[in-house]
């Protein structure tokens, strides 16, 4: 049953990080269960999950919606996401071997190719693989874990920041100076490339919340 319980979970998990289901929408426990073939008790043990990832919220009336934030809760959020970041890229840079500047090169490769052909899903995964390169280098894990916390309930507002023009162009130039600063082996211009990164995105989704959102 607790198998079932997770399976349950990552399946709804995943709709909410996608866009399936939108902010504020309802998830109603028969409909799930149906759907899924599980019981209404399997659907509430995951969505209780999802409520202490701060993905759902439980309402007095046992109703389940999902989470969704202000415009201000999501600049707070990407001011926390902007010194983790700074701080995770310094405490990485250390770590770093050729191998992983060889893979970082190579995934930066791949963002040309997807911005250059308008494939904006597949930058966008491209982007995350980048980050993850520096993330797993990292010794202080609950930094990363934080991180990993802030763009998961993010994710559906930062993967459509690609969409709005000239942005793609703009992210791409982020990159490859957070690359090139590590390949110096500079720290400081990495922290600080890293931070104006999420600073510019944080701008973007700013300037174009309403459509974002």
């Amino acid at each position: 049953m607790r198998d079932q319980t997770n399976q349950v979970y990552t399946e709804l998990r995943q709709r909410i990080l996608d866009g399936v289901f939108r902010p504020s929408e309802s998830l109603t426990e028969v409909a799930l269960a149906a759907e899924l073939g599980v019981s209404r008790n399997t659907i509430r043990k995951a969505l209780l999950k999802l409520e202490s990832e701060n993905l759902v919220i439980i309402e007095e009336n046992k109703r389940a919606r999902v989470r969704w934030f202000t415009m201000d809760e999501v600049m707070q959020y990407l001011e926390v996401r902007e010194l983790l970041e700074g701080f995770v890229i310094r405490q990485s840079l250390p770590f770093l071997g050729k191998a992983d500047l060889a893979e970082m090169r190579a995934i930066l490769s791949e963002m040309t190719k997807c911005l250059e052909a308008r494939e904006l899903v597949q930058y966008s995964q491209h982007n995350w693989r980048f980050h993850d390169a520096v993330y797993r280098l990292c010794p202080n894990r609950p930094a990363v874990d934080m991180i990993m916390v802030i763009k998961n309930q993010l994710k559906r507002y930062n993967i459509k920041t690609i969409l709005v023009q000239g942005r793609g162009e703009d992210s791409l130039e982020e990159h490859r100076r957070i690359l090139g600063a590590l390949e110096q082996r500079n720290a400081d211009k990495a922290e600080e490339f890293m931070r104006r990164h999420i600073a510019n995105m944080r701008d973007v989704l700013k300037c174009h919340f309403e459509l974002l959102a």
